[in-house]
């Protein structure tokens, strides 16, 4: 076939009106754009053997490489452009997977060799171009005159390293008589293979094909053969899988003049609709048999032969939808639905990018930055930063009030159990809690539950025992001192384990958010986050330490032999109040007839309870807010005012590290520094994409 003077489409009223919308949608492809979105496709495929390639030569006006057996081994992509230029044809390669077989974020398209000037050159440098594809570890230079010294496509697929790609042959043709129009050939579906080993490609194939024809954009033509039953051909099962309601496959039927006599009606219900309906419809080509391939019939004589055979033979010289017969008829119908498919898509393709370029700069703010050129400095950077973070907590700044939630639901949690060793004084059957206010500031009724095997009970007949053990040469009328102390210190006493777990605690809750913090900041530097949530963690212990020596201070100062308070209006006050109450309680209980017994203590003892009460109300509020405030301050507050110098520390040779190199400490975590990259990369990707169709006008 080597006259180049194809019936074509290119004077259509489609590629006048449509060139602009197959430039922008060739353009996409050229730059990869379906590895991220999906765009409209005219897909071709079939079984092995089914007339494909003869029908896209049919439709390109090339030839393409034939065989016997298996000769496509990868997608072929052919976009054809109508120009007023002379005609030509450019090969690329477009790899969309890397070597290990895993998706590039952007594909990359390379030219091979050099321009074609003459149709019958195509298929020598398409099939030098797929083996450069099927021989990944050479340059694609080293095929670009590449001998096949007379092999033919299996002996030499022996000699390849691959036995079939998913990577893409594309073939850009450009002339006068060129119909504008995009297509894809798939690899022929087969189902036997003559070697064992060669088995895993009949699933190979079918996976590939599944993948092009499953997207929801693609517009597939289903190349099926008359000279087999239609039920028998998979990609009859794989098209109606794919596409289910049959809205966007197009059936062609080749090899008419093969069907056998008596059998036409099959195939005459299914042009009708009447049997494997298709939204789109059926087409039937009559393609050259190989004899006429091998006589050398040249495409305006092949498209003769195609319409005198439909003129004149049965049952097609009868069939009354005549634009169903033919390859010219096929190409403008596939032209209408690609260009259509294109204007009516385009503005979902370009809100697709922008939601997808929208999620990679969301998932960008959640990757660190990369690093600068200067080591050292973006390490103090990034230690100034770590350390302003945890301060912005201590602080509060920024709305950062996660730690002090804890930090606060702690010290409450030190105030319940530091007043848990409160004592209940207790006369007859009356109890008094000193401490009920401060316990429910807010006065509301409130019960406050404590398990009574808990509460330490302080009965007027304890206290009545110790002032009369107490008592030495005393005059009458004087209360021994001592039993006011001995009474004050047996409570103190239970103080220190509520304040040193509220230290453990809090110190737990400063280790986690510490840690969370490192981790935010370093964490993608593998050699240096370990430094820096030692440093860290030993500064804390050393903060914490500190703490519980200021601690022990407030225990001895508050435990010794003289309790003390410049309170004395509130103690007067408080004393004066609680003796009335317990004059009142005794008063009430004498004269109550339920009283189990009569209450004569003596008013010493009174004096007592009374006066140990007053000093407990001022001693307890005073050690929790001493103990609050030294925590807040000796051990939170002093951590954050010195973290970032214990940060810098860390970054300082350890002992035994003769050889060390501050750059080594900042090296990034491959993964992250790959999810960046990719990140980046796609979002370049995507970029270029919009950009592309904002110039379109869309």
């Amino acid at each position: 076939m080597s006259d180049f003077l194809p019936l074509t489409i290119g004077d259509s009223s489609y590629a006048k009106n449509a060139v602009k919308y197959i430039e922008i949608l060739n353009k996409l492809r050229r730059m990869g754009a379906q590895s991220a979105v999906d765009l409209p496709t005219v897909v071709f495929c079939g079984n092995q053997s089914a007339g494909k390639s003869s029908l896209l030569e049919a439709i390109s006006g090339i030839q393409l490489p034939r065989s016997d057996g298996t000769c496509t081994r990868c997608v072929m992509e052919i976009r054809l452009i109508k120009s007023s230029s002379e005609w030509s044809c450019q090969v690329s390669l477009r790899k969309e997977y890397d070597n290990f077989d895993e998706k590039l974020i952007r594909p990359e398209e390379t030219k091979f060799g050099r321009i074609i000037t003459h149709p019958n050159e195509v298929e020598i440098v398409a099939r030098r171009a797929q083996k450069a594809l099927l021989n990944p570890d050479c340059k694609p230079e080293d095929f670009f005159e590449w001998d096949f010294e007379s092999l033919s496509y299996e002996e030499d697929a022996d000699k390849n390293a691959l036995k079939f790609t998913k990577n893409v042959v594309c073939l850009e043709i450009k002339g006068p008589n060129v119909p504008n129009l995009s297509l894809i050939d798939l690899p022929g579906i087969i189902r036997h293979v003559e070697k064992v080993e060669d088995e895993r490609f009949i699933r190979l194939i079918e996976e590939l094909v599944e993948n092009y024809i499953s997207k929801e954009k693609s517009i597939i033509v289903a190349t099926i053969s008359c000279k087999d039953e239609i039920d028998n051909q998979a990609i009859i099962t794989l098209a109606k899988k794919a596409d289910k309601q049959g809205l966007r496959t197009l059936g062609v039927l080749t090899k008419p003049d093969t069907i056998e006599e008596g059998t036409h009606d099959t195939w005459m219900k299914i042009m009708r609709g009447d049997a494997h309906r298709l939204a789109l419809g059926y087409y039937v080509v009559r393609n050259p048999k190989p004899k006429e391939l091998k006589e050398g019939i040249t495409f305006k004589e092949a498209r003769k032969n195609e319409k005198n055979f439909f003129d004149n033979e049965e049952p097609w010289r009868s069939f009354y939808i005549r634009d169903r017969l033919g390859v010219e008829h096929l190409q403008k119908k596939l032209s209408d639905l690609l260009i259509d498919a294109i204007k009516r898509t385009l503005p979902s393709i370009k809100k697709e990018i922008e939601d997808k370029l929208e999620k990679i700069r969301e998932e960008l703010e959640q990757v660190p930055e990369q690093l600068g050129e200067n080591p050292r400095l973006e390490l103090f950077r990034m230690i100034k930063k770590c350390a302003n973070s945890i301060r912005d907590l201590i602080s509060c700044s920024n709305d950062h009030t996660d730690l002090w939630q804890e930090i606060n639901e702690e010290l409450g949690n030190f105030k319940h159990n530091l007043c848990s060793t409160r004592p209940i004084f207790e006369i007859g059957d009356e109890r008094f809690d000193t401490l009920r206010e401060f316990l429910n500031p807010t006065n509301e009724d409130v019960i406050i539950t404590e398990n009574n095997d808990e509460l330490h009970i302080v009965k007027e007949i304890d206290v009545s025992d110790s002032v009369n053990k107490a008592r030495g040469r005393l005059l009458p009328g004087f209360i021994p001192y001592s039993s006011v102390v001995s009474l004050i210190k047996k409570h103190q006493k239970r103080w220190k384990s509520p304040a040193f777990d509220c230290l453990h605690e809090i110190n737990e809750i400063m280790t986690k958010h510490v840690n969370e913090s490192a981790d935010k900041i370093f964490s993608r530097f593998p050699a240096l986050v370990g430094r820096i949530k030692f440093r860290a963690m030993e500064f804390l212990q050393e903060c914490k330490q500190d703490t519980e020596r200021h601690i022990n201070f407030i225990n001895d100062i508050e435990g010794n032999n003289f309790p003390f308070t410049l309170d004395e209006g509130s103690m007067n006050l408080s004393k004066a109040e609680y003796l009335k109450n317990i004059q009142e309680v005794i008063e009430k209980n004498n004269r109550s007839m339920l009283s189990r017994r009569v209450i004569n203590g003596n008013q010493d003892t009174f004096e007592i309870m009374a006066s140990a009460m007053s000093y407990f109300k001022i001693a307890f509020k005073r050690y929790a807010d001493m103990i609050s405030m030294t925590i807040i301050h000796a051990f939170i507050d002093n951590f954050a005012k010195d973290i970032e110098e214990k940060f810098l520390d860390a970054c300082e040779p350890m002992e035994g590290e003769e050889d060390f190199e501050i750059t080594e400490l900042i090296k990034e975590d491959e993964n992250i520094s790959k999810r960046r990259d990719n990140l980046l990369e796609t979002e370049k990707h995507l970029r270029s994409m919009l950009y592309s169709l904002v110039r379109f006008g869309c």
